[in-house]
């Protein structure tokens, strides 16, 4: 799945379309409108200086811009800056009944900053590549040790956005909003909806990572799995059985936050979320079923049998999650 794919099915391109509006806007607000009869050289410079930021502003329009509309974004070198050296500038040159001016582009700095961070996270080429690796080592049990790892990097990496998130969100809250129009000609409304819809990305994003961190977990979901069945293998029922209660356990609190998710959860990730939902369904099933067979082992119950296969087929049925 490419980038502009992926953003015009999730809703992201729209934060991507309101940031650029925004940042259009704000390049009329920073132009000096001085004649310069009455303003001296600090005051220039210091307004020159803002003319500054709002060109890197707008680097960083035309790089939101370029990159909802390439067919291959992996060409793009999409690294934009907001202006933090021109604002500190601006700000040693103008006098103090601008420092509230100041104040409020620095905060539009940052939240600036914080959603392009953010949308370079979500938007990463890689994410398809690295669901793909996790399902296929779920539908053939084949190297869920890598998919860990896959899984714990890109969840660090997800939660790290998640923060930066907050961060803008927190900063966007304390903006002041008529002072921003004034300076850069920006709806504070717009800003707050454009973070927000991205924020629904980030969200969905990480309960989709941290659900399969869970299923994934050495200790208590597959691991747990694995560990019950190497106690079948040596006939410690009893020790068997609580590890697959505990994996049960496991799998069922990530399909409860799937299915939860999927609620809100964008278009473009729909189907993320209902191969995950399907997966920790039947690993539910299969871990119950496990947990019936080393219950019933334990006590010499003939159902023992029964119940394995039910377990088995379970586990089985985990691989046609993809079809």
């Amino acid at each position: 799945m490419n980038r502009r794919q992926y953003l015009a099915r999730t809703g992201a391109a729209g934060v991507s379309t309101g940031l650029i509006a925004s940042l259009a806007g704000c390049l009329d607000g920073f132009s000096d409108s001085s004649d310069g009869s009455d303003v001296d050289v600090s005051d220039r410079t210091g307004q020159r200086a803002l003319d500054r930021a709002a060109g890197s502003l707008n680097k960083a329009a035309q790089s939101l811009e370029q990159l909802e509309g390439l067919e291959d974004p992996e060409t793009v070198e999409f690294d934009p800056a907001p202006p933090r050296g021109h604002l500190e500038t601006a700000e040693s040159e103008l006098g103090d009944d601008r420092a509230a001016d100041i104040t409020t582009l620095r905060s539009y700095a940052s939240v600036l900053d914080g959603l392009i961070s953010v949308t370079v996270t979500v938007t990463d080429d890689t994410l398809d590549d690295d669901i793909d690796a996790v399902n296929a080592a779920l539908e053939d049990e084949g190297d869920l040790e890598g998919a860990n790892e896959t899984v714990d990097a890109r969840y660090e990496k997800i939660a790290g956005a998640r923060d930066r998130h907050a961060e803008a969100t927190a900063t966007i809250a304390a903006i002041d909003g008529d002072r921003l129009d004034e300076l850069a000609g920006i709806d504070l409304a717009d800003l707050e909806s454009g973070a927000a819809t991205l924020g629904d990305v980030v969200t969905a994003l990480e309960t989709l990572a941290g659900s399969y961190d869970a299923t994934l977990d050495e200790d208590e979901g597959y691991g747990a799995l694995e560990s019950g069945q190497s106690h079948v293998d040596n006939g410690e029922y009893e020790a068997a059985q609580t590890e697959f209660e505990t994996a049960e356990s496991t799998f069922s609190t990530s399909l409860d936050r799937l299915e939860t998710g999927r609620t809100d959860a964008p278009d473009g990730l729909i189907g993320y979320f209902d191969t995950a939902t399907c997966q920790n369904r039947h690993l539910t099933d299969a871990a119950a079923a496990f947990a019936d067979a080393a219950a019933a082992a334990a006590n010499n119950d003939p159902d023992a049998r029964i119940a394995q296969s039910e377990s088995e087929a379970e586990l089985d049925a985990v691989g046609n999650c993809t079809d």
